[in-house]
């Protein structure tokens, strides 16, 4: 295969367009970064002129390029270049790793992990403590990390970040203790995490362009051509803004600022209407999102936050991170300036919150232009829950993978029944409620195709079948929520999520037809080839 920059038709055994107007071609004709023709062979040449160079790809089955609403591409990529403890199964082997690469990198003033890993798959079920850690590494500040609500230091982290027995929690956090009172290393939730990580010095630029140039090239290899950020900060955005002004950003990005921990709301609304900007800004290759907010934990951790205790909790409903009265002030004083919000709410209680704020707001100023995110909203968003995302104009950013891969524990935790209703995509379908895909990556794969076939099977081994059979969605609903339906939610929508005349080129062959072949296909289909722009920019 030849790379076929410029003008060219694309023959395929099938183009699924996701064009409502045509919903399949045989052939794309593209001019330069754009499709001018979606029909036939003879309508493709007849857009580009009889001896157009053709790309034939045989009976590869052709899509719009995949997008995913909610990946930390950067984190994805610093994985490479941080403590890596994907692989360990132990706390030995935790401290025998920390250790390694502490020797191995005697340079860095700290040693910190990359964050997809999972406790579950260590033998202890928990995080290492600060003694195990000072084990590993007495004389340098450690950080182990784990799904942005996690993580672990020891002494010196500690000493580092002035933080001891005394100190009481932060505000929507928790500092582990011991039976005696004393700091354990362990901080749960942001507002604890951001106690220490503020005093680490953050990759510089280097490090930053060089982690999202390699998450970039394996996004590409998967089929995806967008991403949504959620979560940058303020250098953060500006490595994205370098690498767009320098050419070197492979795919597209829609970034969405970090609202920082711990600062007041009204400098939070201060420093970011003061930009002159709002979501939306930008161009079709690095625009402006919503402004990530945390407002609950995780359902897999047990600290989202339920209408009911958790069970055998006493009262416990999770944790709220950001009081109401706060989020209620931030939201109204962003969407003034035209900025949306992409709120991570978990529980159902979080969202009976989060939908009552918007409300409010959205009487300051209209969201549905802002294009508001309730993000992964999956433990039992109500009725009402639903029919105010609808009216509201709000984009339900979910990751199906999490189904899969939190079950278990959710399971262990609520129940069967619970877990079984969890991440409702059907029913927030029905509601007429627009849901993005999405992963989380690195919490959990980023391959789209994954997240597809998940969406339509709601796989879960341990049951021999599906886990909550009625949320699963039809082939098409799950691509649109991949295409069509997350191009709205980057601000994209006018130039990629369709294959039609006057869009943005990006298109993904895969070596099967996702609408023809058996579910249980779907997560394997191979990737064959991934344009951006026109260009080849991946080739199997």
């Amino acid at each position: 295969m030849t790379n076929h920059d410029g003008d060219y038709i694309v023959l395929a055994g099938s183009v699924v367009t996701m064009d409502a107007a045509r919903p399949r071609a045989e052939a794309l004709a593209v001019r330069g970064e754009r499709v001018v023709a979606a029909g036939t062979l003879d309508q493709a040449r007849a857009a580009l002129g009889e001896h157009a160079r053709v790309l034939d790809l045989g009976g590869a089955t052709v899509l719009p390029g995949l997008i995913d609403t909610h990946m930390h591409l950067l984190w994805t990529g610093l994985a490479h270049v941080l403590l890596d403890l994907a692989g360990e199964r132990s706390i030995e082997g935790v401290v025998a790793a920390t250790r390694a690469w502490a020797d191995a990198h005697p340079e860095a003033p700290w040693i910190v992990s990359a964050d997809g890993w999972e406790v579950e798959d260590i033998a202890e079920r928990r995080l290492p403590t600060r003694d195990e850690l000072d084990r590993a590494c007495p004389g340098r500040p450690v950080l182990i990390l784990r799904c942005g609500h996690e993580g672990a230091a020891n002494s010196v982290a500690l000493k580092l970040a002035g933080l001891t027995d005394a100190m009481p929690d932060p505000p929507g956090g928790r500092l582990g203790r011991d039976a005696g009172g004393r700091l354990t290393g362990v901080l749960i939730e942001p507002p604890a995490i951001e106690l220490v990580r503020r005093h680490m010095p953050p990759p510089d630029d280097r490090a930053r362009r060089a982690g999202i140039a390699a998450a970039a090239r394996e996004a590409l290899a998967a089929g995806l051509t967008s991403v949504v950020e959620p979560g940058l900060r303020t250098e953060e955005l500006a490595t994205y803004q370098g690498m767009r002004a320098d050419g070197e950003l492979p795919l597209r990005v829609t970034a969405m600022p970090l609202q920082v921990a711990g600062a007041s709301v009204d400098d939070e609304i201060a420093r970011l209407t003061g930009l002159g900007v709002g979501s939306g800004f930008g161009d079709d290759r690095l625009r402006l999102g919503p402004v990530k907010v945390f407002l609950d934990g995780g359902g897999s951790l047990g600290t989202a936050y339920l209408r009911e205790p958790w069970p055998g909790r006493c009262g416990d409903h999770g944790q709220l991170l950001l009081d109401p009265d706060a989020l209620r002030a931030l939201a109204t004083g962003l969407v003034k300036h035209g900025w949306g919000l992409g709120v991570h709410a978990v529980g159902g209680g979080a969202l009976d919150v989060l939908f009552d704020v918007l409300d409010q707001a959205d009487r300051v100023a209209a969201l549905g232009p802002l294009r508001c995110q309730a993000i992964h909203a999956y433990l039992t968003p109500s009725e009402r829950n639903m029919a105010d995302a609808r009216r509201l104009g709000v984009v339900v950013a979910a990751q199906p993978t999490m189904q899969e891969q939190f079950a278990d524990r959710l399971i262990a935790q609520l129940g069967r029944d619970a877990a079984a209703a969890a991440a409702p995509l059907a029913t927030w379908r029905r509601a007429g409620v627009r849901v993005a895909g999405g992963s989380d990556s690195p919490i959990t794969p980023f391959q789209p195709l994954r997240g597809i076939w998940q969406a339509v099977t709601r796989h879960h081994a341990p049951s021999g079948g599906p886990l909550g059979p009625d949320e699963r969605v039809g082939v098409d609903a799950a691509l649109r929520m991949y295409t069509v339906d997350a191009a709205y939610a980057a601000f994209n929508d006018h130039a990629v999520g369709t294959l039609r005349p006057g869009m943005r080129a990006d298109w993904v062959a895969l070596g099967g037809d996702p609408e023809r072949c058996a579910p249980d296909e779907l997560r394997d289909l191979p990737v064959l080839a991934t344009a951006v722009d026109g260009k080849i920019v991946h080739r199997a």
